[in-house]
């Protein structure tokens, strides 16, 4: 009689085990792969409510060039972080050389600034305010998302 209770608890112990790990495991989704399908829903939604082809193309173009903005400035992050680290690693770095780097990387963070601007001026003006006001209502949860680890960059 104790055989058949032991073997349903041992069953049901897996399966609360099991439970467990599930409800616990994470769906940790990459800031990248986040951002990327930010972009695609924008897109979509750039072709669903632009009727010009002309200016659809233009603005699906300057998208484009902002998703790569986008990329580039966390591969120039990543650089730069690593050679802050490299700088702090030699004890007998001279604070000019560091004066140096940060001004160069001031500098860079200038000229992105500068160009993701005008980019960004472009998209704007290749896009009506009623058309623009119909892509902005249409923020889906990866747009959030993006928005979020954009920010927080």
């Amino acid at each position: 009689m104790r055989k058949p209770f032991s073997r349903v608890a041992g069953v049901l112990c897996c399966i609360a085990v099991a439970s467990f790990f599930v409800a616990c495991a994470k769906d940790d989704v990459a800031p990248a792969d986040v951002e990327k399908q930010a972009f695609e829903d924008l897109r979509s939604e750039i072709i669903e409510v632009i009727t010009d082809p002309a200016r659809e193309a233009e603005t699906i173009r300057l998208v484009g060039v902002l998703e790569e903005d986008l990329a580039t400035l966390r591969t120039n992050i990543a650089a730069r972080k690593k050679r802050v680290r490299e700088l702090n690693a030699n004890y007998d770095t001279p604070r000019a050389d560091f004066e140096a780097y940060l001004a160069g990387v001031e500098a860079e963070v200038r000229d992105h600034k500068r160009r993701v601007s005008e980019t960004h001026r472009a998209l704007l003006a290749s896009v009506t305010a009623e058309e623009r006001s119909a892509i902005a209502k249409s923020h889906t949860k990866a747009m959030n998302a993006a928005i979020k680890t954009i920010q927080a960059i």
